[in-house]
């Protein structure tokens, strides 16, 4: 290799045999670090060795001038806590609060300082290295971008309407209590803060402006913007200190919940009008279908409306649609949770509507619309039935879902039956780990078939000979049924 004495590339300076590392300091350290140029030999005479070296160096350089910025202003930046954190790292030391540090080991804490003190007395990674870096002064109206930046992998496969929905939970809570208390900093809210919060709150609750349930759920938001702010800092479990724990509202004795307040549909109704479409001809087809589709199969419209093309099965032996998670660019969409991941067996009028709709429903796939344009066109229309006489609440179109469980119960379908067609959890209905395999397409078909509608073409079964046909396909696969 030919050297160039005293010629400097990219940083890396040739001295008589050694080499050096050479670069100006950019104007954005001029707080922290008095020289205008880095200058220092880099110990070696291999140009190779040298520019390795030099990275290494120049990198735990910039992160120590990050670090120490900490000490500017009014707390530390997030890139200046970071980097401090990282040097740390970089020097093979944990973080410990220094209560920790002053009651471990003695040799732990030198260790800590000697290892620190290669970097100099003044450097930022010493406080870091005991235990006394502040957290950063990220205010609550910032939390939001935050919290969406730490669970981007666990909100990958939302689809625009879902991601602004979730989204929207967070930058609501966060701002509402930036006015009700006000915008502070995350690592100085106090229980103080939350009780106020939620003061303000139960006050609107007991006006009955807002239900117990609106209050918990803002709540809980706050809480979970508390607990990511610890997350994205690393804050050591044992200093985990989170106001809103705790924190909640007991709902009122003549309050209905939320769920309470969705009445089920009477089963005469559905048929009428979301299964024959009697009185939707103002609605366009892709929302009517997708109404009769949800009803007939208990499944939640988003559920119907989002799918892919890919996951429309109409051509198999048992025509049905997979309900999955799907990460594909185009057809984002990410289910309520884990056992909402089934196939659907498409009868009756489900599948006479999805025929009609082979490759899904692009009008509203992914996007805001459907709920309001059919809620509205219902009530404009006065298609919803009358509240009966005692009940108190209302009716919208997810109330299929509470008609669907009745129709499964006065079929006497098993609470595991239910959920296997719901998309419910089985774990929390057994009360324990769940075990064994679930039903394939076919028993979830005999299934479907107990509570479907028929149709000027089809006709389902009695259910009593589709018990005894389960039985004569379990005992097929050698289950005793007897």
């Amino acid at each position: 290799m030919i050297r160039i004495e005293n010629m400097c590339v990219d940083g890396v300076e040739l001295r008589g045999r050694v080499y050096y590392m050479r670069f100006r300091v950019p104007a954005k350290y001029s707080e922290v670090e008095p020289r205008r140029e880095v200058n220092q030999t880099l110990g070696t005479r291999e140009y190779d060795e040298a520019k390795a070296r030099f990275t290494l160096k120049k990198r735990a350089i910039f992160k120590d001038w990050e670090a120490r910025l900490s000490g500017v202003g009014i707390g530390p930046s997030h890139g200046a806590y970071d980097a401090a954190m990282s040097l740390l790292d970089d020097l093979g030391i944990s973080y410990k609060p220094m209560e920790a540090l002053i009651a471990g080991p003695l040799n732990d804490l030198l260790m800590r300082v000697e290892a620190a003190g290669k970097h100099g007395v003044g450097s930022a990674v010493m406080p870091a290295a005991l235990g006394a870096m502040k957290l950063p002064k990220t205010l609550v109206s910032e939390m939001p971008t935050i919290i969406e930046e730490l669970k981007a992998a666990e909100i990958s496969a939302k689809n625009p309407r879902q991601l602004r929905m979730w989204r929207n939970k967070y930058l609501q809570a966060a701002t509402s209590f930036s006015l009700i208390v006000t915008d502070k900093p995350m690592c100085e809210l106090t229980e103080i803060d939350a009780v106020a919060y939620r003061k303000h709150w139960k006050g609107r609750r007991d006006k009955g402006e807002v239900t117990t349930q609106y209050v918990t759920k803002k709540l809980r938001f706050m809480r979970q913007l508390v607990d990511a702010f610890h997350e994205r800092f690393d804050v050591p479990p044992s200093q985990r200190i989170n106001p809103f724990n705790g924190v909640g509202i007991e709902k009122l004795s003549n309050e209905s919940t939320q769920e309470g307040q969705k009445l089920a549909f009477p089963v005469a109704w559905v048929q009428k009008v979301l299964i024959n479409q009697v009185g939707l001809d103002g609605l366009n087809i892709q929302a009517r279908d997708i109404s009769t589709i949800s009803a007939e199969c208990g499944s939640r419209q988003t559920e119907v409306y989002d799918l892919p093309p890919s996951d429309i099965h109409l051509d198999h032996a048992i025509p049905h649609v997979q309900l999955k998670v799907v990460e594909d660019s185009e057809f984002k969409r990410q289910l309520k949770n884990s056992a909402s991941k089934r196939p659907v067996v498409l009868l009756g009028a489900a599948l006479e509507a999805m025929k009609r709709h082979p490759e899904g429903f692009s009008r509203y796939r992914g996007k805001d619309g459907y709920s309001s344009a059919v809620n509205s066109y219902m009530r404009e229309n006065n298609l919803f039935p009358a509240i009966p006489k005692g009940e108190t609440g209302r009716f919208t179109l997810s109330c299929t879902r509470h008609t669907f469980e009745d129709r499964m119960g006065f079929a006497k379908m098993t609470n595991e039956e239910r959920a296997y067609l719901m998309g419910h959890s089985i774990g929390k209905i057994r009360g324990r780990p769940v075990y064994g395999s679930k039903p394939d397409l076919q028993i979830r078909a005999l299934y479907q078939e107990m509570v479907s509608f028929p149709t000027a073409s089809w006709e389902p079964r009695s259910i009593k000979l589709l018990r005894e046909e389960i039985d004569r396909v379990a005992s097929d696969l050698g289950f005793r049924v007897d």
